[in-house]
């Protein structure tokens, strides 16, 4: 597959990721006191969180007990990923999810990254996880970093702990951001043109079901997968679960750029549709 001509810009980031919950009171219950994330801004049935109120906004709640449930095979949220600063976060917050009670879904280190799986109440995945320095990536001939799926060093990772005796156990630190999101696709190679070809995202590993893209020479970005929805459903607008993620480019003169390409009008803040109809939204820093 080759090089698009267009290139996304290499500043380019995940913003935060919204939700369309349920059980509202139950997600509220989730975030703040299991994540120990805060409500920063809320505004009729929507509601910001972040994990103080200097933090960026990292997940969005919208409220509809209404919404439909969408099917399994449907395109829509795999997971989204918080990324922490560091490996010493990540042990902190193993230990902190640890004692709230919450049960894990699994563990894995991914050669790029270190990474904690777990379920919200309301179904959607999350992933927290913290990089190795970029200096440790092991590159391809292309000089692209090698992924992959192996068993997490739990004892190795909690010893970040034990030499550097800490205060207070949190899961989520002020620095967090929204390091990627994971999509359910129905045809992996449509929405692999899509996200290189027309978002202009670099191509960092290609599988016979699952892509994953980024800017500046980041690990992903952006990862999609047919594990579960090959030849699926369309995305449900309107469903329980992923309302839109955010890409955040760094002026407007990206966005209007972007928006040209994907057919919109040149705004700060826009929203588009991958070819599942999964929603997209363009800010600027």
């Amino acid at each position: 597959m080759s090089q698009s001509d267009f290139a996304m810009d290499p500043k380019m980031t995940i913003g935060s990721v919204a939700l369309r919950v349920r059980d509202f009171d139950s997600a509220i219950k989730f975030y703040t006191e299991d994540l120990g994330l805060r409500v920063v801004r809320q505004h009729g049935n929507i509601s910001e969180l972040a994990p103080t109120k200097f933090s960026q906004t990292l997940i969005v709640l919208k409220n509809d007990p209404e919404a439909n449930i969408p099917p399994r095979n449907s395109a829509g949220l795999y997971h989204y990923a918080i990324l922490l600063p560091n490996r010493l976060e990540l042990a902190k917050a193993y230990l902190a999810l640890g004692n709230s009670g919450l049960a894990f879904d699994g563990y894995a280190d991914q050669l790029v990254s270190e990474a904690l799986y777990l379920t919200d109440s309301e179904g959607n995945g999350i992933e927290i996880y913290a990089d190795r320095p970029r200096s440790e990536w092991r590159v391809d001939d292309d000089g692209k970093p090698q992924m992959g799926t192996y068993p997490l060093d739990i004892d190795s990772l909690l010893l970040e702990v034990k030499e550097r005796p800490v205060d207070e156990l949190k899961a989520i630190d002020e620095r967090a951001a929204i390091g990627h999101v994971h999509l359910k696709v129905t045809e992996i190679r449509r929405s692999t043109d899509f996200y290189h070809y027309r978002l202009g995202s670099d191509l960092m590993n290609y599988w016979e079901n699952a892509a994953f893209l980024s800017a500046g020479g980041y690990h992903h970005h952006v990862g999609i997968n047919t594990w579960e929805s090959s030849l699926g459903l369309s995305f449900e607008d309107g469903g329980a679960g992923l309302e839109y993620f955010t890409i955040r480019v760094p002026d407007t003169k990206v966005a209007a750029e972007l928006s040209s390409r994907l057919g919109g009008t040149a705004e700060d803040q826009t929203i588009f549709h991958d070819p599942d109809g999964i929603k997209i939204m363009i800010k600027t820093d």
